[in-house]
C-alpha cells in the first residue's frame, strides 16, 4: 500500500471500496432521478431536504458512538450507506419512494461521514499529510476509472437493479477493513473550547457544500444531456476522464509536504476559476464537454489535498478531534442546503445551468483566503526547522 503507517493502510482500503461503490452508482444518482422523471427544480430541493435532515439527525452519532464507541459507529454508518442504493432503485417521480430514499440517506451519511474523518484525521500523520491524502485520492482516482464505466454500462444494457445493487455490495464489503483498525478517542466530557476549535472546519466544508452541491450537480447534468443522455456514454467519459486526474493528488501532496503549501493554494484556486468558467461554457457542444471534463479532472486530484490537509490537522490538533468533524460537518450540510434553494430557485426561473457553474467562483476565493494564512504559517515553521 501507499503508507507506512499500517492502521491508515487498512482505512484507505475502506477507502477505496466505499469510492468504487459510490462511482458505480452514486455519480449516477442526478442523472438517474432526471432519468426517472424528477424535474432538476424538485432534484435541487430533494438534496436540501435530505441535508437539512443530515444536519438535524447528527447530533445522534454523538449519543451513538458516545455509547458503542467510534468504531462501530462507523461500522454501521458505513452498512447504513449502503441502503440508499436500493432505495433509489423504486424512485420514478415524487412519491413515497423518494421520501424513503432521501431518509435513509440523510440518517446514513450523518453517520458515516462524521466519524469517517475523524478516523482519517486521527490516524494520519501531520508531517506527511498532503503525501497520505494524496495517496488516499489517486486510490480513489482508480476506482474512479472502473466504477462509473461499469456503472454505466450496467444501466444502460441490464437495469438499474444491476448497478445499484453492485454498489450495494461493494459498499457493505468496505465494513470488513474496519474491523481491525484502531478507535480514536472520544474525550469526555467535552473539553472546553471544542466547538470553537472547529471554526476553520466549519468555514472550509461550508465553502466545500457549496461548491459540490451546485456547480458538481448541474455540470453533470450538462455533460449528460450532452452526451444524449446516454449512461454508457456519461459513465465512460468519467472514466476517461479519471485516468487523467489519478496521480495529481500525489504530485500535489508531496508539494505540499515539501513546504510549498501556500504556493498550492493559489495554483489550485487558479486552476478550479479556469476549470468552472470553461464548464460554463462548454454546455450544449459535445466535444467542448468532453474536453473540459477531461482537461478539468486531469487537476482534479490536487482539490482534496489541497485543503484537507488544514482540516485534518486542524481536528487532529483539536482538543476532540471527533466533536471538531462533527461541527465541521454540519458546516459542509449548511452550505449545501444553501447552495441547492438558490440552485432550485434558477432552475424554477429558467435560467441556464451556467449560472449554477459559476455561483462556485466566490466559494473558490472565499476558500483560497481562508487557507492562505495556515499554510503560510505551517511554510514559516517548516523553514525555521530546516537546517
Amino acid at each position: 500500500m501507499f503508507f507506512a503507517n499500517r492502521d491508515l493502510n487498512r482505512l484507505a482500503a475502506h477507502t477505496t471500496l466505499v469510492t468504487l461503490a459510490i462511482s458505480v452508482a452514486g455519480t449516477f444518482l442526478v442523472v438517474f432521478l432526471l432519468s426517472s422523471g424528477l424535474p432538476l427544480t424538485q432534484i435541487f430541493l430533494m438534496f436540501a431536504a435530505i441535508l437539512a435532515l443530515r444536519f438535524s439527525v447528527r447530533p445522534l452519532v454523538i449519543v451513538v458512538a458516545s455509547a458503542i464507541g467510534l468504531r462501530r459507529t462507523l461500522i454501521f454508518g458505513t452498512a447504513l450507506n449502503a441502503l440508499p442504493f436500493l432505495a433509489v432503485i423504486y424512485v420514478h417521480g415524487v412519491g413515497p419512494a423518494l421520501l424513503v430514499f432521501g431518509v435513509v440517506a440523510a440518517v446514513s451519511e450523518a453517520f458515516y461521514w462524521t466519524c469517517y474523518h475523524a478516523f482519517f484525521g486521527s490516524l494520519g500523520d501531520v508531517v506527511h499529510r498532503g503525501q497520505q491524502i494524496g495517496a488516499r485520492e489517486a486510490l480513489g482516482a482508480l476506482a474512479n476509472v472502473i466504477g462509473p464505466a461499469a456503472g454505466g454500462l450496467m444501466l444502460t444494457h441490464v437495469g438499474p437493479c444491476a448497478a445499484f445493487g453492485t454498489a450495494c455490495a461493494v459498499q457493505l464489503a468496505a465494513v470488513f477493513p474496519l474491523l481491525t483498525v484502531p478507535e480514536p478517542k472520544i474525550v469526555k466530557p467535552a473539553p472546553a473550547g471544542t466547538f470553537a476549535a472547529a471554526k476553520i472546519g466549519i468555514q472550509l466544508f461550508f465553502v466545500d457544500g457549496w461548491m459540490q452541491s451546485g456547480a458538481t450537480i448541474a455540470w453533470s447534468v450538462v455533460v449528460f444531456e450532452t452526451l444524449g443522455a446516454r449512461f454508457d456514454k456519461f459513465g465512460i467519459l468519467l472514466a476517461v476522464a479519471a485516468l487523467g486526474g489519478a496521480l495529481g493528488g500525489m504530485v500535489l501532496g508531496r508539494f505540499m509536504d515539501m513546504g510549498h503549501a501556500r504556493r498550492s493554494v493559489w495554483l489550485n484556486a487558479g486552476i478550479l476559476m479556469v476549470g468552472f468558467v470553461l464548464k460554463a461554457m462548454a454546455g450544449g457542444h459535445e466535444l467542448a464537454v468532453i474536453a473540459a471534463a477531461i482537461g478539468t479532472t486531469i487537476f482534479s486530484g490536487l482539490y482534496m489535498p489541497y485543503w484537507m490537509t488544514a482540516v485534518y490537522n486542524a481536528g487532529k490538533a483539536a482538543p476532540c478531534t471527533f466533536r471538531f468533524h462533527f461541527a465541521a460537518e454540519g458546516g459542509w450540510d449548511a452550505g449545501g442546503v444553501a447552495v441547492c434553494l438558490v440552485s432550485a430557485g434558477i432552475c424554477a426561473a429558467g435560467l441556464p445551468l451556467w449560472v449554477i457553474i459559476l455561483m462556485a467562483l466566490p466559494a473558490v476565493a472565499a476558500q483560497a483566503l481562508l487557507l492562505a494564512p495556515r499554510y503560510r504559517a505551517r511554510d514559516s515553521a517548516r523553514a525555521l526547522r530546516s537546517p
